[in-house]
């Protein structure tokens, strides 16, 4: 008896559709993506240089870990500091606001301060840190 010899037959995956396939799903979603633009809070940064108003024409504001809002040594409650600022905008026109938060302060609170110096007409901040 006379057996037929068996073909070798090599089985091989065709990958072509497959990377179609993963090429299409990836311009898919590159197409399709947005892109969030987060907001972002405009400020003016100071320059490289130091900045030629004397000390005495900024205007300090300190935050403490307790809520006490302190401007220039005299402590005010969170609705009288717009008003506080707007008064000193006219004593010291050109003055820089140097924010000073305790580390444990939230940013929230500091973003309140610099809201409230914006709206009475600063358009100079800094923020103090201590240095390492």
């Amino acid at each position: 008896m006379k057996f037929s010899k068996e073909e070798d037959t090599n089985i091989e995956v065709n990958l072509t559709p497959l990377i179609d396939v993963v090429f299409l799903l990836l311009i898919f979603f590159m197409v399709s993506t947005t892109f969030i633009y987060s907001n972002s809070i405009d400020v003016n940064l100071p320059a490289a240089k130091g900045d030629e108003t004397s000390i005495s024409e900024n205007i300090r504001v300190v935050l403490t870990q307790a809520g006490v809002i302190n401007i220039d040594g005299t402590p005010y409650v969170e609705s009288d500091v717009e008003t506080k600022l707007t008064e000193m905008k006219k004593q010291k026109p050109e003055s820089t606001v140097i924010i000073e938060a305790d580390k444990n302060v939230t940013h929230g609170r500091v973003v309140f301060v610099m809201d409230a110096s914006r709206k009475a007409g600063f358009e100079k901040f800094a923020i103090a840190v201590e240095e390492e």
